[in-house]
């Protein structure tokens, strides 16, 4: 499960605003797409808290998630 703790709004694409967003995760699984979030486009640079590891991810431009601590890439487009 996704919830949104924060956001900024940077700008329109495409009828969809895309945001930097603070987010948590229950487990590293639930990282979305940077455009699967209800009618959001996550911009780089969101930050994400997975609640049972207590890691931090950041999405780099590319769509990936890093965590914060290890490097580890994770890439939510291949879980699809």
């Amino acid at each position: 499960m996704v919830t949104i703790l924060k956001e900024r709004f940077r700008s329109f694409e495409d009828s969809k605003s895309v945001v930097v967003a603070e987010l948590a995760v229950d487990a590293k699984t639930d990282l979305p797409v940077p455009s699967g979030i209800s009618g959001r486009i996550l911009s780089h640079g969101t930050l994400a808290w997975e609640i049972t590891t207590g890691d931090f991810y950041g999405l780099g431009s590319d769509g990936k998630w890093v965590n914060q601590t290890t490097g580890d890439v994770y890439d939510p487009s291949e879980e699809e």
